[in-house]
């Protein structure tokens, strides 16, 4: 009911008439030509596009917006082939411009939408996993800072029991940029890795796993840690240490993690919430970081006598 809704609405768009409201079935007449229309759109927009005097700027939302309508139109009336086959010849004929800023930037958006197509057909129909991930990894080269891109690439790389090709692949991103998105979404790939074999080794005696435990996660998420806080973006990047302290916290080494604090104090002095999270890892140190946030000239809501004193009462 809504598949048929959906191609009723992008056959009206195709027809550019006045909208007729839901009835019934899309003839196939109908669907025949807007697929027509849909696809003579396309060609009349990127011969526009590959002219050397047009504002590229100018139609960059209308070609996407047009890819959408006829990618999903494809999708709802032919199947997922048909879509991903007019992705590629997109990225073929946009690709051709690598030079061109507007071409690069106008991919973004382009990918994504291919991207998630490929995820709502997987979470309705039986689909090979590779597609996908080959698309994110395109993706990825190419927009390294796109976190929807990232998390959908860790979320389908932690049901694969092989580490090795998602590491040398965020190796070889980290190499290449100084961004920090990566560094932050290496780490969390490693954290669930080590949350999922955790599970396994307090599973009950005498249940079979497909996963094999891995060694080492403990050290990696640390080295991962240290290279991330070495970036210039890293150091000064609150977020990253208040994930570093948390998780020397979780290892229930208490002096490591003041320590972190310390070093995470000399790189984000201005930053409050470090100090925050401080009072509630190390409640016994309380009135050594008061004195920290006072030399630091960080406003403290209410005097800690004064709390005592309520707290009495």
């Amino acid at each position: 009911m809504l598949e048929s809704r959906a191609i009723h609405i992008l056959t009206s768009l195709a027809e550019r008439g006045p909208y007729v409201p839901y009835t019934g079935q899309v003839s196939s007449m109908n669907i025949l030509k807007a697929r027509k229309t849909y696809e003579h759109l396309l060609q009349d927009c990127l011969s526009e596009r590959s002219g050397s005097n047009q504002d590229h700027n100018g139609n960059s939302s209308h070609l996407v917006g047009l890819v959408g309508c006829y990618t999903l139109f494809q999708y709802l009336t032919l199947g997922i082939d048909s879509a991903v086959s007019i992705y590629r010849h997109i990225f073929e004929k946009l690709g051709e411009k690598l030079g061109d800023q507007g071409d690069d930037t106008l991919l973004e958006p382009i990918m994504l939408m291919h991207a998630s197509l490929l995820q709502y057909h997987m979470k309705k129909s039986v689909y090979p996993l590779n597609p996908l991930r080959q698309a994110l990894l395109e993706a990825l080269k190419r927009y390294p800072s796109n976190q929807y891109l990232w998390r959908a690439y860790i979320r389908i790389q932690s049901k694969s029991h092989h580490a090795s090709k998602t590491r040398r692949f965020f190796d070889s991103v980290t190499r290449t940029t100084k961004l920090l998105e990566p560094w932050l979404f290496a780490i969390q790939a490693e954290q669930m890795r080590k949350k999922l074999v955790e599970s396994v080794q307090r599973g009950a005696t005498g249940d079979v796993y497909s996963t094999i435990p891995e060694t080492g996660l403990t050290n990696r998420i640390k080295a991962l840690f240290e290279h991330a806080i070495e970036t210039e973006n890293g150091a000064h990047c609150p977020l990253l240490w208040r994930l570093y302290i948390y998780f020397m916290v979780s290892l229930g080494n208490k002096e490591k993690s003041k320590g972190m604090f310390y070093r995470a104090l000399q790189n984000c002095p201005w930053a409050k919430v470090l100090y925050m999270d401080a009072i509630e890892y190390f409640p016994d140190e309380l009135q050594e970081i008061l004195d920290l946030m006072a030399e630091k000239e960080l406003r403290v809501r209410l005097p800690i006598e004064e709390l005592e004193l309520l707290l009495e009462d």
